[in-house]
């Protein structure tokens, strides 16, 4: 027998019946924190699995990044078999985390939400849950995920919280191994010894790699979700998985697939205030009401015809100190204002990740990065928040590239050039991005000419934002804007053009 929640049925069907709310289609830009006990590393990501070495079947880019990082938790803090998963969580202690400052921050930057990591695939819960590894009984001793959700409710951010912990099984279970130079038995192997927490309720089983979990594992993610849904009420849930964890064609799939997530969307959504967000990575177009689609490091070339949300982050996901080439480099604000431009002329979102160090502070990239954007966004928000896409993203020749890495990233700092435009709308007011600055003064937008759109009516006023009006005269070829001799903002530039009627 099928519940039902409030309206909600856990079947596709039903919850296409729900709709994206509009605060997320108006935010258009917003901050995350994937900060945990992987930061104490300070090599990048996926540090609590690669501190073990490199594994059977790993590909390339994965072995190459594995040998770095063992390299460097043997040098830092000893061989696995003494210090491994368990003790690095145990190591963190965030004791110079300001929510309340980094909150102001993101806010001064632009940001119109927050999304903070509630467990990553280490499988540690940053806030007081069900399950014992969690910061209050281990390293920090406190409520991480409360602290920032006191903090951004308090800012008037709407709040998210993401799970990753449903890669757990197949993530951690490297802790079982030995070492790759000594044979010695890793950490997983040393048994409880009287710790407090238990290892083993850390790491999964012993357990042949591919094998589906047992129908408990997807039970206790589930029921830790719940939990966290209940306490904190946020208003985005962001899932790590290409479908519902657990459920058919998820990273770790039970078998047979586990039903719970639907039971989880159906009861979230009848129960949330606002409306509610849940974000996986594979979306058939039909279901695009029912969760968002995310897009990791990866753009779209059309408009969607639902919001989506890009997310990616500033360099690594963990904090990382280092300028190996395998690692994902730092970022510009030219780079993140271009991505947001493109994303939002697509109907999309974007939310950027900021490393935080172990102790909970940001580094000057961080904070320059950050004060760029909100600079920019201070004179050009207006063509980026509560717009809507045109009825066409853009014009010019810059492509996206190709993808590259098993997860088809094709994101880029791109060379754009004078003839890369975009577009977006807000009532009467049509909005165009200039990805590049023309060397010749002035900026042609075939999109507006009389042979392209002949039943457009003339413009009745052309701003350039951040300088003040500017000349135009329309062709047959185009719109052509007459520019100042340099850009009154850098990274990219605006016109907004208002239309009669």
């Amino acid at each position: 027998m099928t519940t039902t929640h409030a309206g909600y049925r856990p079947t596709w069907e039903s919850l296409r019946g729900h709709q994206i709310p509009d605060w997320f289609g108006s935010a258009k830009f917003g901050i995350w924190a994937h900060w945990g006990a992987q930061s104490v590393g300070r090599s990048g990501d996926w540090y609590a699995r690669h501190l073990y070495g490199p594994q059977a079947g790993s590909g390339p880019w994965e072995r190459r990044r594995s040998l770095r990082q063992y390299a460097h938790h043997k040098a830092e803090f000893g061989p696995p078999s003494e210090f491994g998963a368990a003790d690095l969580a145990r190591r963190w202690r965030a004791e110079r985390f300001d929510p309340d400052e980094l909150i102001d921050l993101y806010r001064r930057s632009g940001a119109r939400y927050f999304v903070a990591l509630a467990a990553h695939c280490d499988n540690v819960d940053l806030w007081d849950s069900p399950h014992p590894w969690n910061t209050t009984r281990v390293g920090p001793g406190r409520d991480i995920v409360g602290a920032w959700e006191r903090a951004a409710r308090a800012a008037g951010l709407p709040f998210g919280l993401s799970f990753h912990n449903n890669w757990t099984w197949r993530w951690l279970d490297v802790a079982h191994g030995t070492d790759p130079e000594t044979g010695e038995p890793h950490d997983g192997a040393r048994g409880s010894a009287g710790a407090d927490p238990d290892p083993a309720l850390l790491y999964p089983p012993a357990h042949q790699p591919g094998i589906a979990p047992p129908p408990e594992v997807a039970a206790d993610f589930y029921r830790r979700v719940r939990a966290a849904l209940d306490r904190y009420r946020p208003d985005l849930v962001y899932l790590d998985d290409m479908r519902l964890p657990f459920d058919e064609g998820s990273v770790v799939q039970a078998e047979p697939p586990n039903l719970l997530g639907m039971e989880l969307l159906a009861d979230y959504y009848a129960n949330c205030a606002s409306g509610g967000i849940v974000t996986i990575k594979d979306v058939p177009p039909a279901d695009r009401t029912a969760v968002l689609l995310d897009c990791e490091r990866r753009q779209l070339d059309e408009i969607q015809a639902h919001p989506w949300q890009f997310d990616t982050s500033d360099g690594e996901w963990f904090h990382c100190e280092g300028t190996d080439d395998f690692f994902h480099p730092r970022k510009t604000s030219r780079q993140v204002i271009h991505t947001l431009v493109d994303v939002v002329s697509k109907n999309g979102t974007l939310l950027l990740n900021i490393p935080q160090r172990a102790d909970g502070t940001l580094d000057d990239h961080a904070r320059t990065l950050l004060t760029e954007i909100g600079d920019w966004l201070a004179v050009c928000g207006e063509g980026m928040y509560d717009t809507v896409p045109w009825r066409r993203f853009g014009e010019g020749s810059t492509g996206l590239g190709d993808t590259r890495g098993y997860e088809g990233y094709n994101e880029g700092d791109r060379a754009y050039r004078s003839d890369d435009l975009r577009f977006t709308v807000r009532g009467s007011e049509l909005y165009v991005t200039l990805l590049d600055w023309p060397d010749d003064g002035k900026i042609v937008i075939t999109s507006l000419g009389t042979e392209q759109a002949p039943a457009d009516p003339d413009p009745a006023r052309v701003v350039l934002l951040g300088h003040g009006p500017v000349s135009w005269r329309r062709t047959p070829a185009g719109l052509i804007v007459d520019l100042p001799p340099d850009a009154p903002t850098p990274s990219a530039s605006m016109i907004r053009i208002s239309r009669a009627g």
